[in-house]
């Protein structure tokens, strides 16, 4: 069965960089704006390698896609680049040609795109992925430390333009490939500025002929789901003491009413709380791990909290004495708060409600 998951860890560690070339992109030229390389970079090991592994692994998230339709041209390129070891460089110039193109009427700052050939091992054999990646030029200043006659030490500076830096926000557009069936995904793509500009989502639906593989409202449910799993089985000493799961459930369907579009660090943010720092890590890179077997985590999408069902956004309290009280999401932000009453017994409760009016309806 093909896997939901993106990358694991064991995965990810794994991962190899074997063919890696890149086209720079200008849009100050007055003409040719992409320039194309007719050479691999050189890969020997050193830290060139690992650069770029580290970049790599970086962008092995995002949004899951599906090819779809019957003309996909940069599929047949990237399948081509994993079988035709003779035509590497070519293939990589017509990618990047077709990268570029459909930036027409779009704004790219200069940088470079990058095509890369790489291999993970998964399910005892190694898997080739392609990497599309666009990579901004960030300003960088280097010095060098001199002694001048006189023996005081002084600092030459030096100012570069068109340097690759290893900030992640360098990464403007990224693309992991799959065009084997080992995923039940066949791409991950991820927009730096995704949330900000949503009208450039859309660019790789057209540049890979894609699709989304789900909607967003099944992966707001998967994600309210995969939290309230996790929560139920979790060991309890990795929990702050007295916390229920359904606590970590509430939190999540919060989070899904209060912010338009989900984001895999905020959102474990306000799922797991704790105030012992080394058991609240422990927690958080549990259910990373989790949303990231559910093929959730990583994934960029629009929240749609209507689609939540009762039994994941509402929680019913019910007391001795009959008495309900149903809200939706988290107790905090309904307003309520359940505290121990030792004065009444050990098992004693009190509930405080605020609200600033009451309605009383018929029983029925």
């Amino acid at each position: 069965m093909a896997k939901e998951s993106q990358l694991s860890t064991s995965e990810l560690s794994s991962l190899r960089v074997r063919r890696l070339i890149f086209h720079v992109y200008d849009p100050r030229l007055p003409e040719e704006k992409l320039q194309c390389l007719d050479a691999e970079v050189t890969l020997d090991g050193t830290t060139t390698a690992v650069f770029f592994e580290e970049r790599l692994r970086a962008a092995s998230q995002g949004t899951q896609f599906v090819f779809a339709g019957e003309h996909q041209p940069v599929r047949g390129l990237c399948e081509r680049l994993t079988t035709a070891a003779g035509e590497y460089v070519e293939l990589s110039k017509e990618i990047a040609d077709a990268f570029s193109k459909h930036h027409r009427g779009r704004q790219m700052a200069a940088g470079v795109i990058i095509v890369a050939l790489a291999t993970v091992e998964t399910g005892g054999r190694m898997l080739p992925l392609v990497f599309i990646l666009k990579l901004d030029h960030k300003p960088a200043m280097t010095y060098s430390l001199a002694q001048d006659e006189e023996g005081d030490t002084t600092a030459q500076i030096q100012r570069i333009v068109n340097a690759l830096v290893e900030d992640k926000a360098a990464v403007q557009r990224s693309a992991l490939i799959d065009i084997s069936d080992q995923y039940a995904w066949d791409v991950l793509a991820s927009e730096r500025n995704e949330g900000a500009a949503p009208e450039l989502r859309h660019f790789f639906r057209a540049f890979l002929s894609v699709v989304p593989r789900e909607d967003a409202s099944v992966l707001t449910r998967k994600a309210v789901t995969a939290v309230s799993a996790w929560a139920k089985e979790v060991a309890r000493t990795e929990l702050p003491p007295d916390e229920s799961w359904r606590r970590y459930q509430e939190r999540a369907a919060q989070y899904m009413k209060d912010h338009a579009e989900f984001d895999t660090d905020d959102f474990i943010k306000a799922v797991v709380r704790d105030e012992d720092r080394e058991r609240k890590t422990r927690a958080s890179a549990s259910l990373r791990e989790r949303l990231r077997d559910q093929g959730i985590a990583g994934q960029e999408f629009p929240t749609k909290p209507a689609s939540l069902p009762n039994k994941l956004k509402r929680t019913q309290l019910v007391t001795e004495e009959g008495v309900r009280i149903i809200y939706e999401g988290d107790q905090g932000a309904g307003r309520i708060e359940v505290q121990d009453d030792p004065e009444h017994g050990n098992q004693a409760k009190r509930i405080v409600i605020r609200t600033s009016r009451i309605t009383e309806k018929d029983g029925g």
